[in-house]
């Protein structure tokens, strides 16, 4: 496994790669665990130069969507299938967490479709920020991490 760090209008990004498929892009600032992935060497191979070329395009409004081989051996069939319905979220436009677990097949399972939210482990790329709450909120994104989410929501509203 690799990692690359790339700095962002957000700050620093970090990206994991089997050297196949990116298995993680998390902003280190959004890392539970501080020490995780710090025995991963930080060096190139193709799909970090890839992730982070689309990375960079995304952040210079020139990138809608991104095409990047993702590991999916994580997550619960619902997790997946939330990760889905996200994909399908055009950029610039949001669902509300109620939709996002009736897409998935579970009407009822908005705290779930959050939790599948959550544990999503491509920041931007599977796009968890496009997710709000029923009456609009910004809710979701932990608290702290709110600022990331209107961030977001506003530079892709400025950049459609």
């Amino acid at each position: 496994m690799n990692k690359k760090i790339m700095q962002s209008p957000l700050g620093p990004m970090e990206f994991i790669s089997d050297g196949e498929k990116l298995i993680e892009v998390l902003f280190l600032n959004e890392k539970k665990d501080p020490n995780r992935n710090k025995d991963i060497p930080e060096q190139d191979d193709t799909v970090l130069l890839e992730a982070t070329r689309q990375m960079k395009e995304y952040f210079a409004g020139n990138r809608k969507e991104f095409q990047l081989p993702l590991s999916d051996d994580r997550g619960t069939n619902f997790q997946k299938a939330v990760w889905n319905v996200l994909n399908t979220i055009p950029y610039g436009e949001v669902l509300t967490y109620k939709q996002i677990a009736e897409y998935a097949g579970s009407p009822k399972g908005c705290r779930a479709a959050g939790g599948a939210c959550r544990a999503n482990n491509f920041t931007i790329i599977v796009p968890c920020h496009r997710v709000l709450g029923t009456n609009g909120s910004y809710t979701g994104y932990s608290g702290e991490k709110i600022h990331l989410k209107e961030w977001l929501l506003k530079f892709e509203s400025e950049h459609k």
